[in-house]
């Protein structure tokens, strides 16, 4: 059984909701799943899991900043991950993405992680078209590698 980890900030609620979607697709999976806001989780959570999800909001063109200081803190530990640990990430979104799936794009290879898919984006305007694809992320990166 993979442990996946999913990692979120959420303002509103809809961020939140893509990342209980996600959490609910690995768990049909048979996945072990951890769901997290990003200002509780840390290097340890991160090294205790197989997958890594993290879903943001996009503010003012990039990754919110409770997000940011998620990654932040796991610079200060990036010596004890390593590429088993797969990434994947979903970005809500009220602007163009762009700036924040190219970060998304670029993220996994400063820790070392396996990308497991590109960014899933999801309008803020659509979050109840946005879930199903956030629950087959949570399937996807569920299955065994």
């Amino acid at each position: 059984m993979s442990k996946v980890l999913i990692v979120y900030h959420s303002f509103t609620g809809k961020t939140r909701s893509l990342a209980e979607a996600a959490a609910a697709g690995a768990r049909s999976a048979g996945a072990e799943v951890t769901l997290l806001e990003a200002s509780a989780a840390s290097v340890e959570d991160v090294v205790a899991t197989d997958v890594l999800v993290v879903a943001t909001p996009q503010t003012f063109g990039s990754l919110a900043g409770e997000t940011k200081k998620f990654f932040e803190r796991l610079w200060m530990g990036k010596d004890k991950l390593g590429s088993e640990i797969g990434f994947a990430s979903i970005i809500c979104h009220a602007q163009e993405p762009a700036a924040t799936r190219e970060l998304f794009t670029a993220l996994p290879g400063y820790f070392g992680f396996a990308t497991l898919q590109a960014p899933l984006l999801v309008s803020a305007a659509e979050i109840e078209g946005g879930r199903e694809p956030a629950r087959a992320l949570g399937s996807a990166v569920a299955a065994p590698r």
